[in-house]
């Protein structure tokens, strides 16, 4: 059996044997066996203080605002008597009143 190989053939399989080549080359100059190293971050505790005075400082006016609030007289608080699990609970209209 013979096989006959025309000049298309033999330039298209020259081609495919440059670029695998080239493939082969570029794989084995990127070295796939070195891997990245990791970097070991060091925290800025002057920066993480700063974050967390600020949360303070966040958390104090929440606070200071309540405060606020509750010594103005806005706040009305009603207190229901405890509700029986086994019974619903009892529709009770609030007064129109404040109750101090």
């Amino acid at each position: 059996m013979t096989a006959t190989i025309d000049n298309y053939t033999r330039v298209l399989l020259t081609v495919i044997a440059i670029l695998l080549s080239f493939i082969t080359i570029a794989l084995w100059t990127e070295s796939p066996f070195e891997q990245p190293r990791a970097q070991a971050a060091i925290p800025d505790s002057g920066q993480q203080l700063n974050q967390i005075l600020d949360a303070i400082h966040d958390m104090n006016q929440s606070v200071a605002a309540i405060q606020k609030l509750l010594v103005s007289g806005d706040v009305r608080v009603q207190v229901l008597p405890p509700v029986d699990k086994k019974t619903p609970p009892a529709k009770t209209k609030p007064s129109a009143t404040p109750q101090n």
